[in-house]
């Protein structure tokens, strides 16, 4: 794994052409880390290319759709980043299915979801790599940079009560307001 392969998008300049329609892996940068809430705690992160990591993610099929489509313009009902994002704002959850509001698959209001993506666009760049294996990859990924917003697969200790808090956050009902 070679880290220098990654390429460089950034959501506030780039278009969504840059983005492979590719399997693939992506690491997320933040401008400044203070622009991220950290639910009270000091993080521990690693830089990336003078950024700080705070994410690692894949696309099994296709990179343009997860990151353009359901990161940058999704919703939190189909992004993990948003989610976890909208979840360190305290934006409120609500139910993603009107027909199913019990399924815990969630999104926030709209104007939540505008300010979220105004907000990744200001403050996050993406690198991205194709790559036909990503699952094994992303594994390696979170052993090795720890990025604090990878809750899954993440048993690293350090910012492990951070995750732990923020795992708390991200598991709040949805409201039915």
């Amino acid at each position: 794994m070679n880290l220098n392969d990654f390429i460089e998008f950034n959501p506030a300049t780039g278009t969504k052409e840059e983005i492979p329609k590719a399997p693939g892996n992506y690491l997320v940068t933040i401008r400044d880390i203070k622009a991220l809430p950290t639910l009270g705690f000091e993080l521990v992160t690693q830089q990336y290319k003078g950024l700080e990591l705070i994410y690692t993610g894949i696309s099994k099929t296709d990179l343009y759709k997860r990151i353009w489509k359901s990161h940058i313009y999704g919703t939190a009902g189909r992004s993990t980043l948003r989610r976890t994002l909208g979840s360190l704002f305290g934006y409120t959850p609500i139910p993603r299915d009107k027909n199913n509001p019990v399924n815990r698959k969630i999104r926030f209001n709209d104007a939540d979801e505008e300010a979220l993506t105004a907000w990744i666009r200001e403050n996050l760049v993406f690198h991205i790599l194709r790559n036909v294996a990503p699952v094994e990859m992303e594994k390696e990924l979170i052993r090795s940079l720890n990025p604090p917003l990878n809750l899954d697969e993440n048993d690293n200790p350090v910012n492990q009560e951070f995750r732990s808090t923020l795992s708390k956050c991200r598991s709040r009902k949805p409201s039915s307001k």
